[in-house]
């Protein structure tokens, strides 16, 4: 890795977002369309947190088995 490469030169300028008051069938869409696994969440124009893929996973089976959440987090 080059340390000398500043931030800006290699982030992502054209971002997908989540609002806080959309639904994970939402944010499944966008992770599949972009082929992406991270999406901020936002309020207006501020960050209020990041949903995971892994978080997205972890949420949908902890639904379909209905188990504990150490469970859950083992196996996801």
């Amino acid at each position: 890795m080059k340390n000398s490469v500043p931030v800006s030169k290699i982030m992502t300028k054209k971002l997908v977002t989540l609002t806080t008051n959309d639904d994970l069938v939402t944010a499944e869409k966008l992770f599949k369309k972009h082929h992406i696994r991270h999406i901020p969440v936002v309020e207006g124009k501020a960050i209020k947190g990041i949903l995971s893929y892994t978080d997205l996973l972890r949420i949908s089976f902890a639904d379909a088995v209905d188990e504990h959440e150490e469970y859950v987090d083992t196996i996801v």
